[in-house]
């Protein structure tokens, strides 16, 4: 039985728990039920959370689009880095792969250093000119 956590974040940093949830399945019905049940505890429309960050589970993302649809909508860093890694491993030819794979690995490093520069530009203009 899945335990699905809703936490907060204050300006600090700090996270703290809004609430738990066990269901009994990961699917779309689970999550629309918990988060109305969390909209139905908020007291004003200025209450509501302004972004939610999730994993890649489809089902969550469209219950999120569903029932907070005036909510942003991020998936989280460690996700999205993954990603980028599985990208750059698949976009390698496999024969040049397997006959330099230090070399691989450190192209792969080097993509994600990059990535992780335009990420973590903590200006518009350094944006700019990591992106």
């Amino acid at each position: 039985m899945p335990l699905f956590e809703i936490v907060g974040v204050t300006s600090t940093k700090m996270t703290y728990s809004v609430a738990f949830a066990f269901l009994s399945f990961e699917q779309e019905n689970n999550f629309t039920w918990a988060l109305e049940m969390l909209v139905g505890l908020l007291t004003s429309k200025l209450n509501m959370p302004k972004v939610v960050v999730t994993d890649r589970d489809t089902a969550l993302m469209n219950v999120v689009a569903t029932v907070l649809p005036e909510t942003d909508h991020v998936l989280f860093y460690f996700h999205i880095e993954k990603n980028v890694k599985a990208k750059c491993i698949m976009i390698q030819d496999k024969d040049v792969k397997e006959a330099n794979d230090e070399k691989h690995c450190d192209l792969v490093k080097k993509i994600v250093r990059a990535w992780r520069e335009v990420v973590n530009s903590p200006t518009k203009d350094l944006y700019a000119t990591h992106g």
